[in-house]
Formats: structure tokens, sequence, C-alpha cells
């Protein structure tokens, strides 16, 4: 519901004023009753535009609906909604201002009026009934954001006097990070062991997977895999063949470390490991059947692991959109507790913003205690984001 409404007179609305008082004076000086009719008469309609949109306000509801699932880099549409719950005036050209901001300079700006920056309009809202409206956003990077307060003002019908109101309507979400993606020269970075993806082998039957070819249709199959027209070639039964995907267990590690003073180019590795490391989770899990775990040596440490599913997913995006990155070196500590929880046959990935470490940390305390542990982390596959391997395997679109 709004709040208190607020009633200026606009530009146009001071041009009438001046009109209407040079009108007035020429009648008093001259002494003219038409010009008196004729200022009475533009009295009116201005009158009836400050009675009109004040009541436009009066009993006037406004939500907002936001998406689900917000990617950084990607447009989305915010719904704006209207609900009038006057039974007899509707409401027209209704404006609706709202205020999109990284919720770090939420607290700044709110010392000061906030500018919109996202605004759409609901052309009419008949008495007793909704409207509805959307705005396009696009988020440029992940993180915490803000969006309100909601601006919602009317000149309608003349423009001379306009009607606001401040609705303290706030929603924050989380912007995921910004999704590339992986080229068909990643299956062959790492032999199908590295993958994480066994050799695939061929399954008889109606089962879903690649298409692998033809045979001779056997007692069990189903008809829907006939290939009839290789069937009346050979004027035999010929089905489809598919092959089913066999995952193995993948740990990737994601190691963000920066320099005590770094660039942009370090800022900007930062930010292509997690949208990398987001990515694969993310075409792992579409994949799903294999477990995932995946560890940060970061600012905010911790791993967690499951098999692949689209909370998994969801919970990965959410702490990767908020992970910082680190002066401090945690990786040797990441790498130990991975691959210590793991079960036998994991494939480590380590997805870094600096060249490999891996061998001064197979010479750290935690590997030095633990031979097997050494033994893993010589299979361990280490990506460095600024090298040509990574540009070769993953597309990222950093406009």
């Amino acid at each position: 519901m709004m709040g208190r409404r607020r009633i200026v007179i606009c530009r146009e609305g001071v041009y009438y004023l001046f009109v209407l008082a040079f009108i007035v004076g020429g009648a008093t000086a001259r002494d003219l009753n038409l010009l008196f009719v004729l200022a009475g008469m533009m009295v009116g309609p201005l009158l009836f535009n400050w009675r009109f949109v004040a009541q436009s306000l009066r009993r006037l509801s406004i939500s907002r609906r936001l998406p689900e699932q917000i990617f950084a880099g990607r447009p989305f549409r915010v719904e704006i909604c209207g609900d009038n719950q006057r039974p007899r005036l509707g409401s027209w050209m209704i404006a609706v201002d709202d205020c999109v901001q990284p919720e770090s300079t939420a607290q700044e700006s709110d010392k000061q009026r906030t500018r919109p920056n996202a605004s759409v309009v609901l052309v009419h809202i008949a008495a007793g009934g909704m409207g509805a409206a959307a705005y396009q956003v696009t988020l440029p990077r992940r993180g915490r954001y803000r969006f309100g307060p909601l601006w919602v003002s009317t000149r309608f019908p003349m423009g001379l006097v306009k009607a606001t109101a401040k609705l303290k309507l706030f929603e924050r979400v989380v912007v995921w990070p910004r999704l590339g993606r992986l080229r068909p020269s990643w299956l062959n970075l790492l032999d199908s062991r590295r993958l994480g993806r066994n050799a695939t082998h061929a399954r008889q039957g109606p089962v879903d997977g690649d298409y692998f070819g033809l045979r001779e249709w056997r007692p069990g199959d189903s008809k829907r895999w006939i290939h009839w027209r290789t069937s009346a070639k050979l004027g035999k039964l010929a089905v489809r063949q598919f092959e089913q995907q066999q995952n193995q267990d993948l740990a990737m590690v994601l190691d963000l470390w920066l320099p005590a003073r770094p660039s942009d180019e370090d800022q900007r590795r930062v930010e292509l490991a997690i949208s990398f490391a987001a990515t694969l989770a993310d075409e792992l899990t579409r994949r799903g059947s294999c477990r995932l775990t995946i560890a940060m040596a970061a600012r905010q440490r911790g791993h967690w692991s499951a098999i692949a599913s689209p909370l998994f997913a969801r919970q990965t995006l959410e702490r990767l959109a908020l992970v910082d990155a680190a002066t401090e070196n945690h990786l040797a500590e990441a790498l130990s507790e991975v691959v210590a929880g793991n079960p036998s046959g994991a494939q480590v990935v380590v997805i870094s913003t600096r060249s490999s470490q891996l061998a001064s940390i197979g010479r750290s305390e935690p590997f030095v205690e633990r031979h097997r542990h050494q033994r893993a982390l010589g299979k361990a596959v280490w990506l460095d984001v600024g090298t040509d391997e990574v540009r070769r395997v993953f597309e990222w679109d950093e406009s």
C-alpha cells in the first residue's frame, strides 16, 4: 500500500500558472470580465489534475517479482505488478522507478536520495483489477545486490501536477557467477580416467545416451528405436544402439590467490577462475550420476561434496557468488582435505590464478605425512587460468 504522497507542480504546470497569472493580471488591470472568465476556466483543469493524481495513488499496491536464478552478465526481467483496490476509479500512466545497486554501496546511498536506474509504466490498472509491466536489467558482477526503494508517480491526465510516493520495498538477491562455455576440446584435455568420464560402452536396448550405431532387432527391444528406413532396405528390423556414459568422481579445488598489490589483470584472473569453476560445476551437474567435491582455497575456506544434482549446483553457485580471493596461501590445506576425504579414484582438478604449485605442496607437511596422498597429488591436473591452455577449453565473455 502507498505511503505518504507528495504532490508537486511540474514544469509544464509552472508555465501554465505563468500564463494564468498573466491573464489574471491583464483582467485586473483592464477590468475585463471575459479574461476573468477565461482565468476561472483555466483554474478548473489545474484543480482537476491535482485531485486526479492524488486519487490515482490512493489504495494502490505495487509489488516486485524477481527471477529465482540471476547470473552475472545475463539479462533478466523484473516484473512490476500493480493492484488497484479502489471500487470505482482506475489508474492510468503509473510510472514506477526502481533502484538496483550492489549491497556494498547501498548503505552509502541511503544517506542520500537514491537515484532510480530502472523504470516501467503501468498504462492502465482498472478499478478492482491488476496490471503488470516489466523491465530488463543486466548485472555485470556476481555478489549481493539490493532492489529498492520504489518511486511511484503519475501525471495523468494533463501533466500539470505530479503525485509521488516512496515505497520502502527492498529485496536482496545473490547474483551467481557469469557462466561461460566449455569447448569440445575440454574432453580432449584429459583422458577418460582423469576427466571423470570412463570409457563408454555400447548398451543395447532403449536407453538414453549418445547415438552409437545400428544393429538387428532382438526380442525385448523397444519399437520406438526401430530405424524404419534401414529396416526397409535390409528387409529386416534394425534398431538404434546407444552408448551409456559412466561418470567417475571428480574433485575440484578453486585456488583464488592474489598478490599483496593486485593489478587489474590479477582481479580479472580471479573472476575467470570463478566463472570456469561455476561453468564446470553446472555442466557436470547437468550430466549427473557422479559425486562432485569442491574445495575453496580463498578467504572463505571449506569444501563440500555430494552427488551432482540441481540442489547441489544451486548451493555451489551461491557460494561461488560470494567468495573472495586471499593473499594468504591456503592451497595445501584445501588439497589435503579434498584428497583425504575423497573416495579412491576421484580425479583432482585445480583451477588456479597462478602457475602450478604441486611440486612445493607435495613437500609440505600435510602431504609428507600421507604417502598415499602424495600419489593422488601426482595425478592432479593443474589449470592456470592465465595460460592459453584454459582459453582453448573454456570460452568466457567478460564484456
